[in-house]
């Protein structure tokens, strides 16, 4: 008796240090360059990403820096192995470099995941 409650005493306190996974999905890419694009020309781009995990995971939300940049994305569960994908549009309203950082919060997940966008309008 004694054996078996040391048993789960060291399976709970070892499942405490072990840190958890990272990331729970992989992405195709975490970054874009548009390159040059034309003033007040919107652009996009679709990230996709695969449920890396063993269970259904949703995106809880996306948050973007500022209003010229604006996401599009499911709230539905993605399963073990399936891959989803998020779109982000930029609205290039104003001239100069840009530098854009997406943040993906994932349900079971404790940090979002980033993604950035970049590029320079020109008049």
């Amino acid at each position: 008796m004694i054996l078996n409650s040391t048993f789960w005493i060291f399976l709970f306190f070892s499942n405490l240090l072990m840190p958890p996974p990272e990331s729970l999905v992989s992405w195709d890419t975490l970054e874009h360059d548009f390159g040059i694009i034309d003033h007040k020309v919107p652009v996009q781009k679709t990230f996709v990403f695969t449920n890396e995990s063993t269970d259904s995971i949703r995106l809880d939300n996306v948050r973007t820096t500022c209003g010229c940049t604006s996401p599009i994305w499911s709230n539905q569960y993605v399963m073990p192995g399936d891959t989803s994908h998020i779109v982000i549009e930029y609205d290039a309203q104003d001239t100069g470099e840009f530098y854009k950082q997406i943040k993906v919060f994932i349900r079971k997940q404790r940090k979002p995941e980033k993604l950035l966008i970049f590029g320079e309008v020109l008049p």
